[in-house]
């Protein structure tokens, strides 16, 4: 997860849909009022001879009041963003605004967010390109939704599926428009109920050739408050992957999924094998693993192909929504990086005085 980004918290008139449509100028509408989304787009994009439960997912569900209920941090994290407010507030006549640039981007976001729903968590699943992050995308929302294929890059921008109502002003806040809206199929299972309050994104790939795709992506992340990172058994040790993201955000380790798919590809004992070595990879990255109920980043192995470990994924996730603590762990996180990095800065502005043997 990378360092929170500038939003504009106000309406995004760049990103409404298409005019002419008039099924999604209907959504669009139904979304500003924080009504279900009636996604008639969909149906167009998948086989037409799709049966009920791909249709499940884009028919409009009856329209009932809307109650948001705003995110509440604890104590403790209202306290560390006060004095961080100050500090910031303190400093501006002595250091240069680009110092206190990122500070400000957290006290900015932390303040957006917490004017949002507090019974939703936003999960980005994100993943290079061929990781097959859209495919387990689909597999979770039990209906395809994001394209897969040989083509790259498949997913040129952000598609977001929410369990629940009243999450429209989340998805708003990312910049993702109705059309990109979905709904998942109607759960059918005890883990498939306990998503509910799950808002999914499916990014594109953070490696694509596409200078927007890596952008949006980078925007994104900056958002959400939890991340999906989908590795293959060819790239999980990809230097970018490593170096540019999950290194730099391993104090988000408690908000952080690292899935090893694919592992239908591998033979015998192969994919603990390059488990282990990406659980390797990640200690060395300064990641915590949650393992033995200790916090920390949670590591998996499946295959959203077969569908083998995506009942697991389904669980642990389902676990981590129903906390309903993502979105603070992650302000928190924030909190953590902002405060390191201006703490050199303060270390080297202060006077240091007179040695023990200068006193002598």
């Amino acid at each position: 997860m990378t360092a929170v980004t500038d939003q504009d918290h106000t309406e995004h008139p760049e990103n409404s849909p298409d005019r002419t449509d008039p099924d999604a100028g209907d959504a669009s509408a139904r979304a500003d009022a924080g009504e279900p989304w009636d996604d008639g787009l969909i149906a167009r994009r998948v086989n037409g001879t799709a049966g009920e439960e791909q249709r499940a997912a884009t028919e409009p569900r009856a329209s009932t009041p809307q109650t948001v209920t705003p995110l509440v941090y604890d104590p403790q994290l209202g306290s560390r963003l006060d004095a961080l407010r100050e500090l910031v507030g303190l400093s501006r006549a002595r250091l240069d605004s680009r110092t206190l640039a990122g500070a400000g981007r957290v006290l900015d976001e932390s303040a957006a967010r917490r004017r949002l729903s507090g019974q939703h968590t936003v999960v980005a699943i994100a993943g290079a390109t061929g990781s097959g992050k859209s495919q387990l995308f689909n597999a979770l929302a039990g209906v395809p939704i994001s394209e897969t294929g040989v083509r790259r890059p498949t997913t040129a921008a952000p598609i977001a599926c929410s369990w629940s109502d009243g999450a429209a002003a989340l998805i708003e806040r990312l910049g993702i428009p109705p059309r990109l809206r979905r709904r998942p199929l109607q759960a059918t299972t005890d883990a498939d109920e306990r998503l509910r309050g799950l808002v999914l994104v499916d990014l594109p790939d953070h490696d694509s050739a596409a200078v927007q795709h890596r952008e949006q992506v980078d925007r994104v992340l900056g958002l959400v408050d939890a991340v999906i990172w989908v590795v293959d058994p060819e790239k999980y040790a990809d230097a970018m992957l490593h170096e540019r993201y999950l290194r730099p955000m391993a104090a988000h380790a408690e908000v952080t999924f690292v899935v090893l798919n694919q592992v239908d590809r591998l033979p015998g004992e192969a994919a603990e094998q390059v488990l282990d070595d990406l659980r390797r990879l990640l200690d060395e990255d300064g990641i915590v693993l949650g393992e033995y109920g200790e916090p920390g980043a949670t590591v998996l192995a499946l295959s959203a192909l077969t569908g083998d470990g995506v009942g697991e994924l389904r669980e642990a996730l389902g676990r981590f929504v129903a906390e309903r603590g993502a979105p603070a762990r992650r302000i928190s996180a924030d909190v953590d990086i902002a405060a390191a990095r201006l703490w050199p800065v303060y270390a080297t502005r202060r006077r240091t005085g007179l040695s023990e043997e200068a006193r002598e």
